[in-house]
Protein backbone atom coordinates (compact mmCIF):
# COMPACT_ATOMS: atom_id res chain seq x y z
CA UNK A 1 0.00 0.00 0.00
CA UNK A 2 1.00 3.54 -0.93
CA UNK A 3 2.09 4.94 2.51
CA UNK A 4 0.48 7.86 1.69
CA UNK A 5 -2.67 6.69 0.83
CA UNK A 6 -4.48 8.54 3.88
CA UNK A 7 -3.37 11.94 3.16
CA UNK A 8 -3.70 11.30 -1.01
CA UNK A 9 -7.34 10.75 0.08
CA UNK A 10 -7.35 13.58 2.67
CA UNK A 11 -9.67 16.36 0.32
CA UNK A 12 -11.00 13.90 -2.33
CA UNK A 13 -13.64 16.04 -4.41
CA UNK A 14 -14.04 16.72 -7.47
CA UNK A 15 -14.66 19.96 -9.99
CA UNK A 16 -17.54 18.62 -12.43
CA UNK A 17 -18.79 22.35 -13.66
CA UNK A 18 -17.60 25.62 -14.15
CA UNK A 19 -20.36 28.41 -15.52
CA UNK A 20 -18.56 31.72 -16.02
CA UNK A 21 -20.68 34.59 -17.11
CA UNK A 22 -18.84 38.02 -18.17
CA UNK A 23 -15.27 37.17 -17.39
CA UNK A 24 -12.49 39.13 -19.32
CA UNK A 25 -13.89 38.10 -23.13
CA UNK A 26 -16.14 35.35 -22.32
CA UNK A 27 -19.29 36.13 -22.55
CA UNK A 28 -21.54 32.88 -20.94
CA UNK A 29 -19.71 29.61 -21.07
CA UNK A 30 -20.11 26.31 -19.14
CA UNK A 31 -17.68 23.67 -18.91
CA UNK A 32 -18.13 20.39 -18.47
CA UNK A 33 -15.62 18.25 -16.93
CA UNK A 34 -15.36 14.78 -17.07
CA UNK A 35 -14.31 11.89 -14.67
CA UNK A 36 -10.58 11.49 -14.73
CA UNK A 37 -7.95 13.71 -15.92
CA UNK A 38 -8.26 16.33 -17.54
CA UNK A 39 -5.90 18.88 -19.02
CA UNK A 40 -6.57 22.10 -20.80
CA UNK A 41 -3.86 23.49 -23.06
CA UNK A 42 -3.61 26.02 -25.67
CA UNK A 43 -1.69 28.71 -27.11
CA UNK A 44 -0.85 31.94 -25.34
CA UNK A 45 -4.18 34.34 -25.05
CA UNK A 46 -6.95 31.49 -25.30
CA UNK A 47 -7.63 31.88 -21.99
CA UNK A 48 -6.84 29.32 -19.77
CA UNK A 49 -5.98 32.03 -17.28
CA UNK A 50 -9.63 33.29 -17.86
CA UNK A 51 -10.83 29.82 -16.04
CA UNK A 52 -7.63 30.07 -13.18
CA UNK A 53 -8.79 33.63 -12.58
CA UNK A 54 -12.46 32.01 -12.90
CA UNK A 55 -12.25 29.71 -9.93
CA UNK A 56 -9.93 32.17 -8.07
CA UNK A 57 -13.00 34.62 -7.68
CA UNK A 58 -15.44 31.51 -6.80
CA UNK A 59 -13.04 30.93 -3.58
CA UNK A 60 -13.18 33.98 -2.09
CA UNK A 61 -10.34 35.87 -3.62
CA UNK A 62 -10.41 39.38 -4.42
CA UNK A 63 -12.49 40.33 -7.59
CA UNK A 64 -10.95 43.55 -9.94
CA UNK A 65 -13.46 45.37 -11.78
CA UNK A 66 -11.39 45.47 -14.33
CA UNK A 67 -11.29 41.70 -15.10
CA UNK A 68 -15.50 42.44 -16.25
CA UNK A 69 -16.34 42.07 -19.79
CA UNK A 70 -16.61 45.22 -21.96
CA UNK A 71 -20.05 46.59 -21.23
CA UNK A 72 -21.17 43.85 -18.84
CA UNK A 73 -22.41 45.85 -16.01
CA UNK A 74 -21.68 42.02 -13.88
CA UNK A 75 -20.13 39.06 -13.56
CA UNK A 76 -20.85 35.73 -12.02
CA UNK A 77 -19.34 32.77 -11.81
CA UNK A 78 -20.96 29.53 -10.55
CA UNK A 79 -18.81 26.01 -9.30
CA UNK A 80 -20.51 22.55 -8.57
CA UNK A 81 -18.02 20.22 -6.96
CA UNK A 82 -18.71 16.47 -6.25
CA UNK A 83 -17.88 16.33 -2.30
CA UNK A 84 -19.02 12.89 -1.91
CA UNK A 85 -15.48 11.33 -1.09
CA UNK A 86 -14.00 14.78 0.40
CA UNK A 87 -13.22 13.57 4.04
CA UNK A 88 -13.13 17.63 5.35
CA UNK A 89 -15.89 18.11 7.93
CA UNK A 90 -18.00 20.43 5.73
CA UNK A 91 -21.33 19.18 6.73
CA UNK A 92 -20.90 20.22 10.32
CA UNK A 93 -18.96 23.20 8.64
CA UNK A 94 -22.27 24.46 6.85
CA UNK A 95 -24.33 23.60 9.77
CA UNK A 96 -22.12 25.92 11.72
CA UNK A 97 -23.32 29.18 9.22
CA UNK A 98 -26.40 28.36 8.50
CA UNK A 99 -25.88 27.24 4.93
CA UNK A 100 -27.90 24.69 3.25
CA UNK A 101 -26.63 21.06 3.01
CA UNK A 102 -24.87 19.49 -0.24
CA UNK A 103 -27.67 17.94 -2.02
CA UNK A 104 -26.85 14.41 -3.54
CA UNK A 105 -23.11 15.14 -2.95
CA UNK A 106 -22.90 17.91 -4.32
CA UNK A 107 -21.82 21.49 -3.04
CA UNK A 108 -22.73 24.46 -5.76
CA UNK A 109 -20.49 27.68 -5.40
CA UNK A 110 -21.69 30.54 -6.57
CA UNK A 111 -20.16 35.07 -7.12
CA UNK A 112 -20.96 37.55 -8.66
CA UNK A 113 -19.69 40.93 -8.59
CA UNK A 114 -20.76 44.67 -10.18
CA UNK A 115 -18.80 47.14 -11.60
CA UNK A 116 -20.01 49.11 -8.55
CA UNK A 117 -18.42 47.05 -6.45
CA UNK A 118 -21.27 44.70 -4.94
CA UNK A 119 -20.35 41.20 -4.01
CA UNK A 120 -22.86 38.93 -3.43
CA UNK A 121 -21.82 34.97 -3.07
CA UNK A 122 -23.88 31.91 -1.95
CA UNK A 123 -23.15 28.51 -0.81
CA UNK A 124 -25.68 25.83 -1.75
CA UNK A 125 -28.17 28.88 -2.65
CA UNK A 126 -27.29 30.22 0.84
CA UNK A 127 -25.84 33.89 0.91
CA UNK A 128 -22.71 34.17 2.59
CA UNK A 129 -19.41 35.80 2.74
CA UNK A 130 -16.09 35.94 0.93
CA UNK A 131 -14.06 34.42 3.93
CA UNK A 132 -16.27 31.39 3.95
CA UNK A 133 -15.52 30.76 0.56
CA UNK A 134 -12.12 31.56 0.90
CA UNK A 135 -12.03 28.89 3.93
CA UNK A 136 -14.03 26.42 2.10
CA UNK A 137 -11.37 27.09 -0.93
CA UNK A 138 -8.37 25.36 0.58
CA UNK A 139 -10.49 22.17 1.29
CA UNK A 140 -11.51 22.39 -2.67
CA UNK A 141 -8.83 23.17 -4.72
CA UNK A 142 -4.95 23.86 -4.68
CA UNK A 143 -3.61 26.29 -7.32
CA UNK A 144 0.08 26.06 -7.78
CA UNK A 145 1.81 28.68 -9.65
CA UNK A 146 4.71 30.79 -9.93
CA UNK A 147 3.34 33.44 -7.24
CA UNK A 148 0.77 31.36 -5.71
CA UNK A 149 0.96 30.36 -1.90
CA UNK A 150 0.53 26.71 -1.91
CA UNK A 151 -0.96 24.68 0.58
CA UNK A 152 1.28 22.88 2.22
CA UNK A 153 2.82 26.32 3.72
CA UNK A 154 -0.39 26.39 5.69
CA UNK A 155 -0.10 24.86 9.28
CA UNK A 156 -3.26 23.86 9.38
CA UNK A 157 -3.47 21.36 6.66
CA UNK A 158 0.61 20.35 7.43
CA UNK A 159 -1.17 19.15 11.07
CA UNK A 160 -4.03 17.44 9.35
CA UNK A 161 -0.84 15.56 7.03
CA UNK A 162 0.52 14.41 9.80
CA UNK A 163 -2.93 13.45 11.33
CA UNK A 164 -3.85 11.34 8.34
CA UNK A 165 -0.48 9.54 8.01
CA UNK A 166 -0.88 8.57 11.83
CA UNK A 167 -4.48 7.46 11.43
CA UNK A 168 -5.54 10.04 13.80
CA UNK A 169 -8.65 11.13 11.82
CA UNK A 170 -11.26 9.41 14.35
CA UNK A 171 -9.43 10.52 17.69
CA UNK A 172 -9.48 13.71 16.11
CA UNK A 173 -12.75 14.14 15.58
CA UNK A 174 -13.74 12.67 18.93
CA UNK A 175 -11.43 15.06 20.81
CA UNK A 176 -13.06 18.16 19.06
CA UNK A 177 -16.37 17.14 19.40
CA UNK A 178 -15.43 16.92 23.25
CA UNK A 179 -14.07 20.31 23.08
CA UNK A 180 -17.50 21.57 21.45
CA UNK A 181 -19.36 19.60 24.05
CA UNK A 182 -17.00 21.42 26.89
CA UNK A 183 -17.80 24.90 25.22
CA UNK A 184 -21.63 24.47 25.36
CA UNK A 185 -21.05 23.44 29.15
CA UNK A 186 -19.28 26.33 29.51
CA UNK A 187 -22.32 28.74 28.02
CA UNK A 188 -24.74 27.36 30.15
CA UNK A 189 -22.68 27.50 32.90
CA UNK A 190 -22.30 31.35 32.45
CA UNK A 191 -26.21 31.59 31.43
CA UNK A 192 -27.07 29.88 34.90
CA UNK A 193 -24.28 32.14 36.76
CA UNK A 194 -26.16 35.49 34.96
CA UNK A 195 -29.86 33.93 36.11
CA UNK A 196 -28.67 33.68 39.52
CA UNK A 197 -26.96 37.21 39.98
CA UNK A 198 -30.27 38.78 38.21
CA UNK A 199 -32.32 36.11 40.82
CA UNK A 200 -30.45 37.67 43.74
CA UNK A 201 -31.17 41.32 42.01
CA UNK A 202 -34.93 40.69 42.40
CA UNK A 203 -34.50 39.24 45.55
CA UNK A 204 -32.97 42.21 46.97
CA UNK A 205 -35.66 44.50 45.03
CA UNK A 206 -38.40 43.06 46.59
CA UNK A 207 -37.14 42.65 50.17
CA UNK A 208 -36.57 46.55 49.98
CA UNK A 209 -40.09 47.31 48.58
CA UNK A 210 -41.38 45.04 51.37
CA UNK A 211 -39.47 47.26 53.96
CA UNK A 212 -40.84 50.34 52.42
CA UNK A 213 -44.12 48.90 52.66
CA UNK A 214 -44.12 48.38 55.93
CA UNK A 215 -42.19 52.06 57.01
CA UNK A 216 -45.21 53.57 55.69
CA UNK A 217 -48.23 51.31 56.85
CA UNK A 218 -46.67 51.38 60.44
CA UNK A 219 -45.82 55.21 60.31
CA UNK A 220 -47.24 57.36 62.88
CA UNK A 221 -50.44 58.83 62.59
CA UNK A 222 -50.94 62.39 62.21
CA UNK A 223 -54.19 64.47 63.74
CA UNK A 224 -57.08 65.70 61.57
Amino acid sequence: MFPFEGIRRLNHCVLSTLRIKNLALVADLTLELQPGFCAITGETGTGKSVILGALNLVLGRRADRGALRSGAESCTVEAVFDVQNLRAPLPRFLEERGLEPCESGQLVLKRTFTAAGTNRQFVNGSPTSLATLEEMGGWLIDLHGPHDHQSLLQPRLQLSLVDAYGGLDSPRESFAERLRQRSRLQQAKAALIVDERTYAQQIDLLRHQVRETRIVSNGPSHPR
